[in-house]
């Protein structure tokens, strides 16, 4: 999948995304797009649960994909070096471990 073709549209996960300034990019999953409610929150964090952000995290490193999570969100921020080839590895990662969020909602 290229990295340009990727539409967060394909999982009703996916709340928002932002790309200022490039190349950052954050990605907010959420349980419900239209009221933007999250799957975890900042007490779930400090309490010590689990959160699903760490889950896909988790599932993305075993692939040897990079990925910081944070609450409900993630940020991507590829190095300046990064080749294309890598790009599509990583957005085919998160494409693929987003889909154990759909599957929450769904299920």
């Amino acid at each position: 999948m290229c990295a340009k073709s990727w539409k967060h549209s394909r999982h009703g996960t996916i709340g928002g995304r932002r790309a200022r300034p490039r190349p950052l990019l954050a990605v907010e999953i959420v349980k419900n797009r239209t009221t933007k409610q999250p799957f975890n929150t900042m007490r779930d964090k400090v309490e010590g649960k689990p959160l699903l952000v760490d889950q896909i995290t988790g599932k993305m490193m075993a692939q040897g994909v990079s990925i910081q999570a944070w609450v409900s969100h993630f940020v991507i921020a590829p190095p300046l070096i990064v080749t294309k080839e890598e790009l599509d590895i990583g957005i085919a990662a998160l494409d693929e471990h987003l889909g154990i969020a759909d599957a929450l909602v769904e299920g």
